[in-house]
């Protein structure tokens, strides 16, 4: 039920950001580190949430993934301890 509750208010959020940027038609100058690119706010603003959305979906798969292997590990010393007795 939490999981759930969480992914509505992200949606929602995402949908605010969206309609928000959607709103700002004007056009920038965006400096890379090795160009310059002219784009509009909305899109800059949908690019930069995409991006964090990725870093943020990859870092908590690698914190699963670690969790994950402690489970197993965990695990394995439970039977080892429970076979010794």
């Amino acid at each position: 039920m939490k999981g759930i509750i969480s992914l509505i208010l992200i949606l929602v959020l995402l949908a605010l950001a969206f309609a928000v940027g959607s709103q700002n038609e004007a056009v920038i100058a965006v400096n890379y580190l090795i160009a310059q690119s002219d784009m509009r706010v909305s899109t800059l603003i949908a690019i930069s949430i995409a991006v964090g959305v990725v870093i943020g979906l990859l870092l908590m798969i690698v914190s699963w993934l670690a969790l994950r292997v402690q489970l197993m590990t965990a695990r394995a010393k439970i039977r080892k301890l429970t076979k010794e007795v």
